[in-house]
């Protein structure tokens, strides 16, 4: 039974539908490729909270409140990070795999770790609903079952790279306010792929981000993160300048090639 009353998810609703409309009225946006393509930022209508249940009863599961706050108070499919959201449908074909638990999607693992143990996983992992295509390999899938339920994951069409988890938030509500936000912002991320892999926010959040991971790779895409930025912000120089790890110093000098370049001042 959802109660949808939290405040704090009601109000996160009323921010993303919000920015949704931005995004929708701002000609710059016209042409991003998803959207031209696809969903055009538009929102399909909201579902009824009973139709949400029918199709639970049906699946014989629950669907992640994040999820169902989205469905009940944005939208009930249309504009998304990729490909488009599907309109949401009480009534599916099959609910194969629905109610089981993908044993490789119940923590996050580095890259390293991942391969170690498994090395390949299923286009469509168990307990997962597909929401979006990403990239030219990548789909956006939200866990529905398991620890890591009401988070959203990325999984390649070939099933041969690990699983990758979004920067900042994997939360399902988080996930999509972090996209809009970033946009909103002005920050490049775009073709899509671009938003996979870089952490969201800031200066500060970016320096952040970096502070609390543990993994040197994340830390690498972290350090590339900042080339969303339009300039090198200047509070970058001091945090760049105490990195001494000789890979994080060879990334730090690919960040200023790249605005050497852009800025026209050669290499």
């Amino acid at each position: 039974m959802h109660e949808l009353n939290d405040p704090k998810r009601i109000a996160q609703c009323a921010r993303i539908r919000d920015m949704i409309r931005q995004v929708a009225a701002d000609p710059a946006h016209e042409d991003d490729y998803y959207a031209e393509s696809y969903h055009h930022w538009k929102l399909s209508p909201t579902v009824p909270l009973s139709e949400i249940e029918a199709f639970e009863k049906r699946a014989g599961i629950e669907l992640p409140d994040s999820y169902v706050y989205y469905l009940t108070q944005v939208g009930g499919g249309g504009a998304s990070p990729g490909t488009g959201f599907s309109d949401f449908k009480s009534e599916w074909e099959s609910y194969d795999g629905l109610q089981d638990v993908s044993e490789q999607l119940t923590r996050v693992m580095t890259e390293a770790e991942w391969k170690e143990r498994y090395g390949e996983h299923e286009y469509e992992e168990p307990g997962t609903i597909g929401l979006c295509g990403m990239d030219i390999t990548y789909v956006a899938f939200l866990i529905v079952n398991g620890p890591m339920r009401g988070h959203v994951v990325y999984l390649d069409y070939d099933g041969d790279c690990a699983p990758m988890w979004p920067k900042g938030s994997s939360d399902f509500l988080d996930w999509n306010e972090n996209f809009y936000s970033e946009l909103l912002a002005g920050y490049d991320i775009d073709p899509t792929w671009k938003f996979m892999w870089q952490a969201p926010g800031n200066t500060k959040a970016l320096i952040r981000a970096y502070q609390k991971a543990d993994d040197l790779e994340y830390k690498k895409e972290v350090i590339w993160s900042f080339q969303k930025f339009e300039t090198l912000p200047k509070a970058a120089e001091p945090f760049f300048a105490d990195l001494q790890d000789p890979e994080l110093q060879a990334c730090v000098e690919e960040v200023r090639k790249y605005f050497r370049k852009k800025a026209g001042g050669g290499n």
